[in-house]
């Protein structure tokens, strides 16, 4: 509480000290109880529409440099886009998402290794975000999320 989110660059904490790493907040795995909850709720009990299970966020300052990093991850040839939500688009009605908008990949990764570690078919989530709306994701603003999320049932 009172506590304000802060923004790191990659580049920046390449080079930072040991503490600073170590207050990095990585996307966690999916709880089971909002993973069945969302299964149930928005999926009519077909798992196999979940794909965020396992996600992270990558921020950005502009739209620009997000369509870079869209641009990027589109023309891997190891990476399969499975679906792509765009809340950035303008005829998006962010009033379905609390005023959040981001543009989220679902994807896999298809390497030799991820191949032989039978994984190149599990698919994550990306989702692509600008640094104010990031700022609504954390603390109180997911809060709030939480709260409209489940008054609409999904």
């Amino acid at each position: 509480p009172g506590r304000r989110t802060t923004f790191v660059r990659w580049s920046e904490l390449q080079e930072a000290d040991r503490a600073v790493q170590q207050r990095i907040k990585w996307g966690k795995v999916k709880g089971v109880d909002r993973a069945i909850e969302k299964v149930l709720r928005t999926y009519g009990g077909d798992v196999s529409r979940l794909l965020d299970v396992c996600r992270q966020s990558i921020i950005f300052e502009s739209v620009e440099e997000l369509l870079r990093c869209f641009i990027r991850i589109a023309t891997d040839t190891d990476i399969d886009i499975v679906r792509i939500k765009n809340r950035l688009d303008l005829r998006y009605n962010s009033s379905q998402s609390a005023g959040y908008r981001d543009l989220v990949l679902n994807m896999s990764v298809n390497t030799k290794e991820t191949r032989e570690l039978h994984v190149s078919a599990h698919v994550c989530e990306v989702q692509l975000l600008l640094a104010e709306f990031a700022q609504m994701k954390s603390d109180e603003g997911h809060r709030r999320y939480k709260q409209f999320r489940d008054e609409r049932c999904e």
